[in-house]
């Protein structure tokens, strides 16, 4: 399997839209609705910060993005996620390396992410040096990591 991460098109909008959906209708079915009547906002975000947009395909298959946001000196995690046929094959550790080396580069020096509790991705956030430092205003847990940045 040849795993390749680059920048989303505009034509793997429908994908993360379904894998955004994907997701609430498994880990939080109660707030679809919720989501559903902010999708204008969740595009909004997608074409804000398109260029920051990473998608992974295992052999030109889509397998997953992930996509993050500046603000002042850290960059936060807005969504990860990886398509269950490709789980636990290294695409979510390898979309999580690229959003913490463009936010280096970007000259970013701290990572930001929040993860419910009961989510299994959240081990792979603590191998990757993130620390949980308490709970955001949604009851998730905060995670944080400070790197270098390169500019």
């Amino acid at each position: 399997m040849a795993l390749t991460l680059r920048q989303a098109l505009v034509t793997d909008l429908p994908s993360v839209y379904l894998g955004e959906q994907d997701y609430i209708r498994t880990w939080e079915p109660a707030h679809e609705t919720a989501w559903q009547n902010d999708l204008h906002r969740h595009l909004s975000r997608w074409v804000e910060h398109f260029e920051r947009l990473t998608v992974a395909l295992i052999d030109e298959q889509f397998a997953g993005y992930s996509l993050w946001t500046p603000t002042g000196n850290t960059a936060e995690l807005c969504t990860i996620n990886v398509s269950p046929a490709y789980r636990r094959s290294g695409v979510g550790r390898a979309l999580l390396a690229r959003y913490s080396a463009d936010a280096a580069q970007s000259g970013l020096s701290r990572l930001v992410l929040s993860v419910r509790a009961d989510n299994p991705a959240r081990l792979m956030y603590e191998q990757a040096g993130f620390a949980c430092t308490g709970t955001d205003r949604h009851g998730y847990l905060r995670f944080e990591k400070a790197q270098p940045a390169q500019v």
